[in-house]
């Protein structure tokens, strides 16, 4: 009989102890609420870099298509050249989606002229990139 005791007092002691343990790690394992802030002003600055890369590129295509334009050197494969680098861009930040879809619709334009002669077509394109121009001015322009 007093095996027994001895046997279920040990039990006893080892399920408290497991208990115990599991309390303790569970506190552990919680995220902590600067853990989080981390990763949101992880995803901040990551959102601000792309941003940034994003003004850059589109930037260099609204160049590149300013150089065509006072050159008046538009040509089917330089459109076709600049509208799939344009589409080659990866991670669009949302803020520009509707700048890069405008652009390329510009860019699709342009090429719709140059194959049709149709001078619509050509004025709709200059008409797009001059209101993107506007509206993006603080820094599409520099």
């Amino acid at each position: 009989m007093i095996k027994k005791i001895k046997v279920l007092i040990l039990l006893a002691l080892i399920t408290l102890c497991l208990i115990l343990y599991l309390i303790f790690i569970q506190d552990s394992a919680k995220p902590t609420d600067n853990k989080n802030g981390a990763d949101q002003q992880i995803k901040q600055n990551n959102s601000v870099l792309l941003e940034n890369d994003y003004k850059i590129k589109a930037s260099e295509f609204f160049a590149a298509y300013e150089k065509l334009a006072n050159n008046n050197s538009f040509t089917r494969e330089n459109i076709t050249e600049l509208r799939n680098k344009l589409l080659d861009l990866k991670g669009i930040p949302k803020k520009f989606q509707e700048l890069h879809y405008e652009f390329v619709l510009a860019l699709d334009k342009m090429n719709d002229y140059l194959s049709q002669k149709n001078e619509q077509k050509k004025s709709d394109s200059l008409e797009i990139i001059n209101r993107l121009k506007a509206d993006y001015s603080n820094w599409l322009n520099n």
